[in-house]
């Protein structure tokens, strides 16, 4: 009787025992890690040290078409800088597996410093809660690394005004044109895993590089921006498949590449002269 009972009681700990092991490998297997990024398309002119949003929320809409907080807190990112595939982190936690298509953004607050020390604080409630879909969607696999990533669109979001109020023209001249701003948030968003690079070199007729030229392609319908850095290169990252053409513009001249094709995870470069 004594052996039968020791009999149970084994038994009764290893059942337990496995249970708990299966209960720890289900609750594993259905999250997936996913690391949340933030970049920006740049002003097209150097009249900005800082543009900076507050972001105070970020969720995600999944199957059933409930919201998941992957963000809360108070985080301020200026955002000029985050050009060229520069991103800074927001957050990194765990999501259930499944797919994500739309985003909710809450800012709580926005400001611009010129160079010439002029600032703005500028209402960044007035957007309310920004809805972004997310184009490709977000993929969280269970026990996988996923990355998402936020593009602000800056030059749209801060719209600097003249007298008046009247908006300033894409280029101009002159900072003292500037006698105001206004902003309205301007969000894409991708999972950065399904989504490949364009890098390349601007130069001149003579070949001497090209700095600070606004390059643009058309993704979807939607104009995605940078500006070449002092080495007249730029790159944009998280671009969805498919063939674009790269357009370049300066203040006195322009020139496009021929048509490049993106696949995911992958890298193309081009080379583009203006003229």
């Amino acid at each position: 009787m004594k052996k039968l009972m020791k009999k149970t009681m084994i038994l009764a700990v290893l059942t337990g025992l496995f249970i708990s092991c299966n209960n720890d490998s289900t609750e594993e297997s259905t999250q997936g890690n996913v690391t949340v990024k933030l970049t920006d398309d740049p002003f097209p002119f150097d009249f900005a040290t800082e543009a900076n949003v507050t972001i105070a929320k970020i969720e995600l809409k999944n199957e059933n078409g409930s919201y998941v907080t992957i963000f809360e807190g108070n985080g301020n990112y200026n955002m000029v800088g985050l050009t060229n595939g520069i991103t800074a982190q927001v957050n990194a936690t765990s999501l259930e597996a499944g797919t994500y298509n739309e985003a909710r953004i809450t800012l709580n607050g926005a400001s611009v410093q010129l160079t010439n020390g002029t600032g703005y604080n500028l209402d960044a409630s007035a957007n309310g809660i920004n809805i972004v879909t997310i184009d490709p969607a977000l993929v969280i696999e269970a026990g996988q690394d996923s990355e998402i990533l936020f593009d602000l669109d800056i030059n749209d979001s801060f719209q600097f005004t003249g007298m008046g109020g009247i908006q300033l023209p894409e280029w101009f001249s002159s900072i003292a044109l500037i006698a105001g701003c206004e902003f309205n948030a301007d969000f894409t968003a991708v999972d950065l895993g399904q989504t490949g690079t364009i890098t390349g070199i601007v130069t001149d007729t003579n070949g001497d590089l090209v700095a600070n030229a606004l390059v643009e392609i058309l993704v979807n319908g939607n104009i995605i921006s940078t500006q070449t850095d002092t080495n007249g290169s730029f790159t944009f990252i998280g671009v969805q498949e498919g063939t674009y053409t790269v357009e370049v513009d300066t203040l006195t001249s322009s020139g496009d590449s021929s048509p490049l094709t993106v696949t995911a995870s992958a890298t193309v470069s081009c080379s583009i002269t203006v003229q």
